[in-house]
């Protein structure tokens, strides 16, 4: 066994749900998605992946980077958010959607996290319902 609880694979599989429906959502409109994309360094000098990268998209030349936080059951997603944050604003190549949602965060972090959202490096934050609209008036 490698370590990883029962319900850290679960977790796991959710979360890997969770971000093949998003890459629907912009493969059905025929934008190239690389996965797990290398971006540069992070605010602790280390090399730093984004969860999807999008290409293709009139509105966002440089790209569009999609990161996918899910979790269904309380634990430390929302205690990463900061960190995220601060690379998206400070390290991140191009604008980035976060798509936060299973129910597992606190809701005052997801609070948090939407309020950081400038319409610019972190363009939005979305539940995966509202990723889908966007996507369908959007693109």
């Amino acid at each position: 066994m490698n370590g990883v609880s029962a319900q850290g694979r679960q977790a796991n599989k959710s979360g890997q749900a969770a971000e093949a429906a998003i890459c629907s959502m912009f493969r059905e409109r025929h934008y190239l998605i690389e996965k797990q994309r290398y971006i540069g360094v992070s605010i602790y000098g280390l090399p730093l992946k984004c969860d999807l990268f999008v290409s293709g998209i009139v509105r966002f030349p440089t790209g569009l980077i999609v990161e996918s936080k899910w979790q269904e059951k309380g634990g430390s997603v929302d205690e990463k958010f900061p960190y995220l944050v601060e690379n998206i604003k400070r390290k991140y190549p191009c604008p980035a959607i976060v798509v936060a949602g299973g129910g597992g965060a606190k809701p005052e972090a997801i609070d948090w996290l939407r309020r950081q959202a400038d319409g610019y490096k972190l363009f939005a934050v979305f539940s995966l319902e509202e990723i889908l609209t966007w996507t369908i008036r959007n693109l």
